[in-house]
């Protein structure tokens, strides 16, 4: 199966991989099969390698061509490298590595840099133990490889050797020839994949229509700017049907509730558990709710009316509109793999599931936790009433 492509076929391969298409669409692109392919793009994990530079003091092929010729015209070391505008301590070097005047080809000595060039240099995960016992540690805790590079940071900031970036992460996990963490890792990651994806977004499609709903373009300016606390993004999670869990997403501190459903999610039964869930918040901090437009949200009127809640629903097609809910409920399937059966999962292990997402550093809170942020509105909510315009159910 090792097929040898050329560097246009190459860059043929890694355009189409990046544009999203499939093994087979790649492999029509060079005139292979999709398994040959999929065995060349596994090879690298999925990432592009970096395209190596000669750095302009190295000799070129077309250079030792000519101290080829100069030798065999019989001219001294000064005289070829005053031709090719070189010390002549570089071409007594060159002579030195590869045999000397009697022994020289130019071929022969382009190779030998060449393997020289790619001689094997240790990572910094293979020098440093400690570093590597750190990052394994916590990518077995689900952290993705962005927020241990960002606490790597925090955690030693006179240490400069204690420091990663992502990127290095997902190399020595994806990248057959390095992989100083083993393949295995790849389950920790959120997609759980053994070989790296580009982006390429799915196209959203409707799930029905309900009836009085409240646009999202009603929402005040308070929901829109994050500034106020107390403002949710939900949906549902479905696995195996017909098991499903309903998630929140406060947009202010990205707090997370899973909310188990064990009565299916059917529009009664997620009413009910929203219900519940919601109460267990402090009332200052459930302001409003805003939502997609499945078809378990049919009962949206009654739940507005039992919480004194306001609840907004997304444009037709439109769910990027939650996009705090979207993108944690991509981060729950790390978790809750997709078709497998949620109702497995009780109450207590979809909190602490939760509580694990809640618990790591957020880019987009500075690196701060949601536990952090949330857990100080819930103290504050405990003794005062967080002071608030009234709120009009629609």
């Amino acid at each position: 199966m090792c097929v040898e492509f050329t560097t246009e076929q190459q860059q043929a391969i890694w355009e189409g991989w990046r544009d999203g298409e499939s093994f087979r669409l790649v492999g029509d692109r060079v005139g292979q099969p999709a398994h040959v392919i999929q065995y060349f793009l596994r090879g690298h994990g999925g990432i592009k390698p970096r395209i190596t530079r000669r750095n302009h003091r190295h000799l070129t092929h077309q250079e030792r061509e000519e101290i080829s010729r100069g030798i065999a015209a019989g001219w001294s070391l000064r005289r070829i490298a005053a031709a090719l505008g070189r010390p002549h301590s570089s071409i007594s070097r060159e002579l030195a590595r590869n045999g000397g005047r009697a022994a020289y080809r130019a071929t022969i000595a382009e190779h030998a840099a060449h393997v020289r060039t790619k001689r094997p240099k240790l990572t910094r995960l293979k020098q440093r133990p400690a570093l590597l016992q750190v990052v394994r540690a916590k990518l077995t805790l689900g952290w993705s490889p962005e927020q241990i590079a960002a606490w790597l940071k925090l955690a030693y900031p006179g240490d400069p050797v204690m420091r990663l970036s992502h990127e290095a992460i997902y190399r020595s996990i994806y990248y057959v020839y390095r992989r100083e963490l083993d393949r295995g890792m790849s389950q920790h990651l959120r997609s759980g994949r053994t070989i790296r994806r580009p982006r390429k977004g799915k196209q959203a499609l409707g799930r029905g229509r309900l009836k009085n709903m409240v646009p999202i373009t009603a929402r005040p300016a308070s929901v829109e700017n994050r500034v106020e606390v107390g403002h949710w993004e939900g949906d549902l999670v479905m696995g195996k049907r017909p098991s499903a869990v309903a998630t929140l997403v406060e947009r202010s501190t990205r707090a997370v509730k899973v909310v188990h459903l064990p009565n299916g999610y059917k529009a009664d039964a997620v009413r009910i558990a929203l219900t519940n869930a919601f109460k267990d918040i402090p009332e200052p901090l459930r302001r409003s709710l805003t939502w997609d437009r499945g078809r378990e949200m049919a009962e949206h009127q009654q739940l507005a009316t039992d919480l004194s809640m306001n609840v907004y629903f997304c444009a037709p097609g439109s769910p990027w509109q939650r996009g705090s809910n979207e993108n944690t409920n991509r981060v729950l399937r790390q978790y809750l793999t997709k078709g497998s059966d949620l109702r497995r999962f009780t109450a207590e292990d979809l909190d602490d599931i939760a509580n694990r997402l809640n618990d790591r550093p957020r880019r987009v809170l500075k690196w701060a936790s949601s536990n952090d942020l949330y857990q100080a509105h819930t103290t504050t909510s405990d003794q005062q009433a967080i002071p608030s315009e009234p709120r009009a159910v629609h």
